[in-house]
């Protein structure tokens, strides 16, 4: 894998695990694997470290600060992320301070570009407190940090501890950004805004046209607009530091954005009237202006952000996505109705309502949605292994209704009955949910849905059949 001319980027991520911060790394467990191999994709060499702390008071109870050093490995950094415990911390302060130290250990690499994100919601102790014995002071901390080249970027959630000033104080020093963050759903997107942002001016841009469009519906959420607002507050890109054989490169951007020229506000009716006469009495020949040739960096810098274009986005593994995170989940979806069970129809309760397949494993619902498909809708299908065990959604379909056999017209593939067999024979269920689409243009959905990777469809140039996948030893879906 190719390192960046500006040196490999290294980002550490430190998270407030105390009370209701514990909600901020809760949000991205679900989501961490997804957001580290995205980034590993969109940023070549990126390393990454993260750290979680509570406060002094917790050493007994929990812990005060827990992290993994910096990794490319995406197993073992979703593994401590999604395994990581919340802390109760004491007073209202927190040990931010000390995390500021810690990090200084971490194993940068000389020549790398450097930031930390900092997210929390309260202010750091000061060097009189008592358990803070090494006496630190954060600000001093922020210098040393800024001395290594490492850029703060501080998230200061729900802003209502009166810490505003420590988290502008910690930007400032270290030549990073401020973002404010009321609703942890955000979270996410904040982290990987501030990713592309030092990654380049470019990429920050190329992201948040891909986040506003994606809530083009029901329009972009405040968080998310003042968080672009303040990235993108200086387009000369990430500040150049001085470097030396311990200390990152300068990053430079891929290209200068370029600049377009507003037209006048004023219009002139004679140049018009003597352009219409001229048109009359003298034929004009259009003269093409001949295309410019790119350069072999131009277009090298020209590839290398096609790739952020959202028909070259890398897609998301269905089955992975939360429905928080899932980009319709703004449709009105039905609840998950079981359609085919493993069982025989005798078996299931209300059996008249069951019926067996036919030279088939189980049996199916009679009907779906009381019957009413004659409508246009977007369906889902997903397999669950048993009761409370979590759904994994394989397939989707669109269908403009239907009057008949409903198995026949959502799951009629040959390869599709195939996988409901394989299902069905390791004791699993299969449910169906629908959405009706109204307003929503199917063309405006179907380039949505292009974003995910349904295991039992095949991709177009890069397989052709379904995807296998192995969940606790139970194959939910063969190649």
């Amino acid at each position: 894998m190719a390192v960046p001319p500006g040196g490999p980027f290294e980002i550490c991520f430190s998270f407030d695990t105390t009370g209701s911060m514990s909600s901020s790394i809760t949000e991205v467990k679900g989501r961490v694997q997804d957001m580290i191999q995205r980034l590993q994709a969109d940023i070549p060499g990126i390393r990454i470290a993260v750290f979680a702390h509570g406060d002094y008071c917790d050493k007994n109870s929990s812990y005060v600060t827990k992290h993994i050093d910096f990794s490319t490995n995406v197993a073992d950094l979703s593994k401590w992320v999604k395994n990581v415990g919340s802390t109760g911390g004491g007073d209202s302060d927190e040990c931010y301070e000390l995390v500021l130290h810690e990090v200084q250990d971490l194993s940068w690499t000389p020549g790398s570009q450097r930031a930390l994100v900092m997210i929390g919601d309260a202010n750091p102790h000061e060097p009189n407190y008592p358990q803070n014995t090494l006496k630190l002071d954060w600000r001093k901390e922020a210098d040393k940090l800024a001395a290594m080249a490492v850029r703060i970027y501080s998230v200061y959630v729900n802003r209502c501890s009166g810490a505003t000033n420590f988290y502008n104080e910690i930007a400032k020093r270290t030549g990073g950004r401020k973002v404010d963050l009321e609703n942890f759903s955000n979270m996410f997107d904040f982290i990987m805004a501030i990713c592309y942002r030092e990654h380049g001016a470019e990429f920050l841009d190329v992201y948040e046209k891909e986040v506003r469009a994606r809530d083009a519906s029901k329009g972009i959420h405040k968080d998310l607009d003042a968080m672009f607002g303040a990235l993108r507050d200086d387009t000369s890109g990430p500040v150049a530091m001085d470097t030396s054989s311990s200390a990152p490169l300068t990053k430079k951007l891929p290209f200068k954005p370029s600049l377009s020229k507003k037209p006048s506000l004023t219009k002139s009716a004679s140049i018009t009237s003597l352009k219409k006469a001229a048109s009359l009495t003298m034929p004009t020949k259009k003269i093409s202006k001949p295309r410019k040739r790119l350069t072999a960096e131009e277009r090298k810098k020209q590839k290398q952000l096609s790739k952020f274009k959202f028909e070259n986005l890398p897609k998301l593994k269905r089955e992975d996505v939360t429905e928080n995170y899932f980009n319709l989940n703004m449709l009105s979806w039905t609840p998950w109705q079981l359609a085919i069970s493993s069982k025989a129809a005798h078996e299931m309760e209300n059996s008249e309502q069951w019926m067996d397949r036919k030279d088939d494993k189980g049996c199916k619902r009679c009907q779906l949605f009381g019957g009413k498909t004659n409508v246009a809708a977007l369906y889902e299908v997903s397999v669950q292994r048993c009761q409370k065990a979590k759904r994994y959604v394989l397939y989707s379909k669109f269908c403009s209704g239907f009057t008949k056999s409903w198995d026949s017209r959502l799951l009629g593939g040959r390869s599709i009955r195939a996988q409901i067999d394989n299902v069905l024979s390791q004791g699993c269920n299969v449910y169906i949910r629908r959405a009706v689409l109204g307003s929503e243009s199917k063309q405006e959905v179907s380039k949505s849905l292009k974003r995910y990777d349904y295991a039992w469809r095949k991709l177009r140039l890069q397989r052709s059949g379904p995807r296998a996948i192995v969940k606790s030893s139970v194959k939910l879906s063969v190649s």
